[in-house]
């Protein structure tokens, strides 16, 4: 990611080969990214970067179950002054996972492998949705 472009996406993905694939195809579609292995550390990228729109997040991560991880960032978002989409990406998820993250107000749960197409359609619609979407290199809103 070059200076010229604030990161509107923010990925938790522990495998980093996974988070950097995501990453470049999103900020081929227009979403420019940064990417974190854990918990904790997105964390504190969505504190220092106030572009951030939208949270993708593996379910599994370690030293966290994904009921913990899905009330940790709930909880986060609810605190934030802006808008901020939570969607949650899987391998492992059955009927329980998706039900809690609907009681928790998620909406948008992807299972893996993405369907890149309905990804990105996600990501066109929250960003469409929000007071400012991603911003491009000229600073332009998508």
């Amino acid at each position: 990611m070059t200076d010229l472009l604030a990161p509107w996406l923010l990925i938790i993905e522990d495998e980093p080969e996974m988070a950097q694939e995501l990453a470049e195809f999103c900020e081929a579609a227009g979403f420019p990214s940064v990417s974190a292995g854990n918990l904790e550390p997105a964390l504190a990228l969505l504190g220092k970067h106030r572009t951030i729109g939208a949270i993708a997040t593996d379910l599994r991560m370690p030293g966290h179950d994904s009921d913990d991880l899905m009330r940790k960032l709930v909880a986060e978002l609810a605190k934030l002054d802006r808008p901020c989409t939570l969607m949650i990406m899987t391998g492992h998820a059955g009927n329980r996972e998706r039900e809690y993250a609907a009681s928790l107000g998620i909406k948008h749960f992807f299972s893996k492998p993405l369907d890149t197409d309905a990804f990105i359609a996600t990501l066109n619609g929250v960003a469409a949705g929000s007071h400012a979407g991603p911003r491009t290199a000229a600073g332009a809103t998508r």
